[in-house]
């Protein structure tokens, strides 16, 4: 019998920015990139106690461990899902799908009708997976690679978030 990890979704803390950025950096590092391509556009996935502090921008924590977190941006009707990373060990268990439907549920209750952002090329078969729609790809000036541009149509028959305790839920 596997136990069950006590979890839940909050909202993440300004004093939080340098643990996720370096869970940023395991997350994205789990695709094998080398260390310097956080680096190459680091703008891109820093996450700022200003940006926790002005945007909604939420962690799971289980068995009292931040796991992983998303950041929204931008203003209904049309959000920006700015960050979606989980911890290396992580991905694969169902935790970024718990965030997605969270952020999902967080973007709707802003009133937001629609999430667009930029993919990692590995991470574009999650967001598939998510019914997320591609839209393009985008040459970055790095070569070889490719930006996945997705967007989200939110209704509200979208699915609720799944986790066992939320806290701090619009």
């Amino acid at each position: 019998m596997t136990a069950v990890s006590d979890s839940m979704i909050r909202r993440a803390t300004p004093d939080e920015a340098p643990f996720l950025n370096a869970l940023t950096g395991r997350s994205v590092l789990y695709w094998g990139y080398e260390p310097e391509f956080l680096d190459w556009e680091p703008e891109a996935i820093t996450v700022t106690a200003d940006f926790i502090a002005h945007s909604p921008v939420y962690v799971l924590m289980e068995d009292d461990r931040v796991v992983g977190y998303y950041g929204l941006a931008g203003e209904p009707p049309e959000m920006v899902l700015d960050k979606l990373f989980v911890e290396a060990d992580r991905i694969g268990t169902g935790a970024g799908k718990r965030l997605w439907r969270h952020a999902v549920a967080t973007a709707r209750g802003l009133g937001a009708k629609v999430l667009t952002f930029a993919s990692d090329p590995n991470a574009a078969p999650f967001y598939r997976a998510m019914e997320a729609q591609w839209v393009s790809a985008e040459p970055t000036s790095r070569p070889g690679w490719v930006l996945q541009m997705f967007r989200y149509p939110i209704s509200d028959a979208t699915p609720a978030p799944i986790q066992a305790q939320t806290e701090g839920a619009p």
